[in-house]
């Protein structure tokens, strides 16, 4: 499976994470999604971020891309840095997300656990 998402950070260099409480996961993520047929990767991260925060974004750049396993499957995911250009970001999907954060890198060491592995993967870059 295909996924793509945002590096959005605010002003402190910090990086948003949704928390995903769906009942199957509990773990922080960074907002992206799904690659549909036809989509480019960066199309699809924008418009995931939209879904999931409400938000406008620039994408800057690809950051980079690792495949992580989930349960029994694989996943691609793209990396893109973004900017918010309109709205302010709000949890979008309660049925799956029931917060977000800011965090610093060292945030994230903290609580490396509780984040998903394909956050994991995007901390282990930094």
């Amino acid at each position: 499976m295909k996924l793509a998402g945002c590096i959005i950070k605010d002003e402190q260099g910090r990086v948003l994470l949704l928390h995903r409480n769906n009942g199957r996961h509990v773990q922080w993520e960074i907002p992206g999604g799904k690659i549909d047929v036809g989509e480019k990767p960066d199309q699809a991260a924008a418009r995931e971020v939209k879904e999931e925060l409400g938000v406008e974004v620039k994408i800057h750049k690809k950051l980079g891309e690792k495949e992580f396993v989930q349960g029994d499957a694989t996943m691609h995911y793209t990396w893109y840095s973004a900017s918010i250009l309109k709205g302010a970001p709000k949890v979008m999907e309660p049925e799956t997300f029931d917060k977000f954060e800011y965090f610093s890198k060292q945030q994230m060491m903290t609580v490396y656990k509780e984040l998903s592995p394909n956050t994991q993967n995007f901390v282990d870059m930094m």
